[in-house]
């Protein structure tokens, strides 16, 4: 889901286990950020954000106790690049 409102903000991407797929083993949310080429030093102060926003989002009430609730960040450097954090 895009958007998915918690109580806490509203994630970019959170993909959520579907009852008809029970081998799925975890749920996820993903936080995007993006950063142009010439502001890549900006790096560590997107990745801290985007921390914070997960932390926030999965203490809210609707994604609390979801223990196999995994989170990753992903920033995007330009076009051609892209760091992953989980």
């Amino acid at each position: 889901m895009s958007e998915f409102e918690t109580g806490g903000g509203y994630t970019d991407i959170f993909l959520q286990r579907s009852p008809h797929l029970p081998e799925v083993k975890y749920e996820w949310v993903l936080e995007l950020k993006y950063l142009k080429v010439e502001d890549a030093k900006e790096l560590a102060k997107a990745k801290k954000e985007a921390e914070e926003q997960l932390q926030r989002y999965t203490q809210a009430y609707r994604l609390t106790g979801r223990p196999d609730l995994k989170t990753a960040t992903v920033v995007f450097i330009g076009k051609n690049k892209f760091e992953i954090y989980c």
